[in-house]
Order: C-alpha cells, then structure tokens, then sequence
C-alpha cells in the first residue's frame, strides 16, 4: 500500500497510517451527524467494499480474515472484535481531529476510511489497496441527520 500522507493523528503505542484518496471520504463530522442506522450502514458499506477490493487485488486471506473480525462475536461481548477496535481508533480520532482543529482552523479532517484502514493494518495486518478509499463515495444516508 501506497502511504501517500503525513501521519495526522497518534494512537497509543503506534502511529496510524493515513493514505491519499481520490475521491471524497467521509469526514468524521459528517458520519458523526448521522443517524445510528445510517452510521451502521456506512460501515457496512466499508467493510463490504474492503473485502471486494482485497479480493479483486488476489488478497482472499485478507478478506476472509477481515470477514471474521467483523462477524464473528467473541464469548460474553456485544459487538465483533473488528467493531470493537473500530469505535475505540474512531473515538481517539474525534479528539484529534478536534485538537488539530483548534490548533488549526483549516486543518484537513480526519475520514472514517482512514481509521478503518488504520484499525485493519495496525492490529491485523491487513493492508487495504488505495481503491478502498473510493468505496463509500455513491452512500446516500436514509435519515436526516440528527
């Protein structure tokens, strides 16, 4: 995978990769002024989109790997493995985008794609090709925003 941008935010021990993308990402703003379902939804649509786009690259064990940590539900937990350490990169995301923000007005926001892909690679190990950042380009909320 092509690394394409500066690191724009830190996590605990690690600093997650973000990459370049050509077409709009979600901003964690905008998916954050959405409904549950439609946030649901969109990271659906992301995950979907990760394992057709790894399997096209001829990544099958990527795809596989990344079906099971976002189905399968470990004994005694609520939420999948890969959701769990999804919203738990999304939340240190949101504070970073803000601090970046109040350090810089115009800064460039932190993207949902991004701390799925860092989320992916830090921990699993799985490298997602650059035409994952494409994938939710076309999603369309049901709901009104809240």
């Amino acid at each position: 995978m092509r690394a394409s941008r500066l690191t724009r935010f830190a996590w605990p021990l690690s600093a997650a990769m973000l990459f370049d993308t050509t077409a709009k990402a979600m901003e964690i703003r905008q998916y954050d002024k959405m409904v549950d379902r439609d946030q649901a939804d969109y990271i659906q649509v992301l995950v979907d989109g990760a394992q057709k786009v790894l399997n096209n690259e001829g990544r099958s064990d990527f795809a596989r790997k990344m079906d099971q940590l976002f189905t399968e539900i470990p004994a005694g937990d609520k939420i999948s493995l890969g959701m769990q350490e999804f919203e738990n990169n999304l939340a240190l995301a949101r504070v970073t985008d803000a601090k970046n923000v109040i350090k810089d007005p115009n800064a460039q926001r932190l993207e949902v794609e991004d701390v799925m892909a860092a989320t992916l690679e830090k921990k699993n190990g799985i490298e997602l090709p650059d035409s994952f950042f494409t994938v939710g380009s076309n999603f369309k909320p049901k709901f009104p925003t809240k």
